[in-house]
């Protein structure tokens, strides 16, 4: 291998080629934009200590290359070459670079993937071919999950179609993903040109009634209300935060409280849609609970006279509730 002249430099590809017998040389990943002629032959004798370490770490030198601080190193296991410095070979554990390539490729076809190239920015990450035909990015590490079944691969692409023809079965359209940010949710537009953010899981299953045009109780007017309780037996009221279409009734009838308990609403906010409701009020009180958790009244106190697990707290959160329902009637007047 006594030829300077290097061959043509794809640069597509994990490796440049040794020029007598077009054997692939692997490059560390740091050395991925050092030109491809600088890893010609470097004419400089080989100490025998360094083939006895190379000897001792599964390697034989094949030569020196690029200059005075890097070597050319055969495996013995795979035959493979692998350019190193000379210092990783004496302190560092070095690893074939034609086993690390065998690896990925036996992972990519151990999980049901076709490894295609490593990313040229990202040492972590991969392209590969899914089974569907379309290529995707991946962490090897992930890869090695999948081949050994710990976790699935699915592609984004194909997921995309399959919501869409999902959603167009139910008379939506899928614009994209949820603006707040729950992987659950996706935003979709009905026909009647109304946008809408719905869980996913409901759009398959056509839970998914249209806010503005539908039937259901998600499209009806509701009311965000605040009322305070006096319930028997405790020293004190405690204050319940919630939304209903008919919130006298609802406490009449389905809280099941106690003939001597006294409810007196302080504030009902009128919402166009019981969707819209439901939606400001659950994000209401998940802050509240969030910011004030000394403030929330424990399930053991009220238990057996309010019958609900949660949106029960003392009365001193009364201006934080105040200050969130300005908040939700000014978003609501918005719009």
């Amino acid at each position: 291998m006594s030829d300077n002249t290097c061959q043509t430099y794809v640069p597509a590809t994990p490796f440049v080629v040794v020029p007598d017998n077009a054997t692939p040389l692997h490059i560390p990943h740091r050395s991925r934009n050092v030109p491809p002629d600088a890893w010609c032959d470097y004419d400089r004798p080989v100490p025998p200590s360094w083939a006895e370490l190379a000897a001792r770490r599964g390697f034989r030198i094949d030569r020196r290359v690029r200059d005075r601080y890097h070597l050319a190193l055969e495996c013995l296991s795979c035959g493979a070459y692998t350019a190193v410095k000379i210092a990783a070979l004496r302190d560092a554990a070095v690893r074939c670079g034609g086993c690390a390539a065998r690896d990925r490729e036996q992972n990519a076809q151990g999980a049901g993937l076709t490894f295609l190239r490593r990313d040229p920015v990202a040492r972590h990450y991969g392209y590969f071919r899914a089974p569907c035909g379309h290529t995707v990015r991946r962490q090897f590490e992930l890869i090695q999950r999948v081949r050994s079944g710990k976790t699935g691969l699915r592609c984004a692409l194909c997921l995309v179609a399959r919501e869409q023809d999902e959603a167009r079965a139910h008379g939506w359209h899928r614009i994209g993903s949820d603006f707040a940010g729950n992987p659950a949710y996706r935003l979709y537009r009905h026909a009647c040109g109304h946008v809408q953010r719905i869980a996913r899981v409901n759009m398959r299953h056509g839970q998914c009634d249209c806010a503005r045009c539908g039937e259901s109780w998600s499209s009806k007017p509701s009311v965000i209300y605040l009322a305070r309780i006096s319930l028997p037996g405790l020293a004190g009221d405690v204050v319940k935060f919630g939304y209903s279409a008919h919130p006298r009734k609802r406490f009449k009838h389905q809280l099941g409280l106690p003939k001597s308990a006294r409810v007196r609403f302080v504030r009902l906010l009128e919402m166009p849609s019981g969707h819209a409701a439901c939606a400001a009020e659950k994000a209401a009180n998940a802050r509240l609970a969030r910011d004030f958790p000394d403030l929330v009244v424990p399930q053991t106190i009220y238990r057996g006279l309010i019958n609900v697990r949660s949106e029960i707290y003392w009365p001193a959160i009364l201006g934080e509730i105040e200050a969130e329902l300005d908040r939700i009637s000014g978003q609501t007047q918005a719009r």
